[in-house]
């Protein structure tokens, strides 16, 4: 009987730890990635998530892999952009302490392309002095301003 309830405690112990982890995994990575330092820069409002939705003159890619500091978020990243800048969120599951951000394009400085044998990429300092770098998919160099 008391080896019963030992095994039934242990069980709800180890599925109540599960989204805890998953919750503290995602915490890590968002600090660990500079994401939360974005953000104090880049916050998205509301009023820019609808516009970027809303808008026709915009181009989007959901579940694309990205590097954010030495963070590398596989399939994982929503970008939308816009004439005014890029809209960087984080797939659900993984979205606790990732708010979404929009980066104005000025703020992409040290542009210069990374490409790989089956890649094409862009790698890219974000802010003045530099907040962090980045590595986004290709196609996003040619929805930004020259310069």
């Amino acid at each position: 009987m008391m080896a019963d309830f030992a095994n039934d405690w242990y069980r709800a112990a180890l599925l109540l730890s599960i989204p805890i982890v998953w919750c503290l995994v995602c915490l890590i990575l968002s600090w660990a990635s500079g994401w939360w330092v974005l953000a104090d820069h880049y916050l998205a409002s509301q009023a820019e998530v609808d516009l970027s939705a809303s808008r026709t003159d915009r181009r989007k890619a959901y579940m694309r892999t990205g590097m954010i500091g030495p963070i590398n978020y596989h399939s994982t990243l929503n970008f939308v952009a816009v004439p005014e800048g890029l809209r960087i969120s984080v797939f659900f599951p993984f979205r606790l302490g990732h708010p979404p951000l929009f980066i104005p394009w000025d703020a992409f400085t040290n542009r210069r392309e990374d490409n790989k044998l089956f890649s094409h990429r862009i790698k890219m300092s974000i802010g003045q002095p530099a907040i962090t770098r980045v590595v986004f998919p290709g196609w996003v160099k040619y929805e930004m301003p020259p310069g």
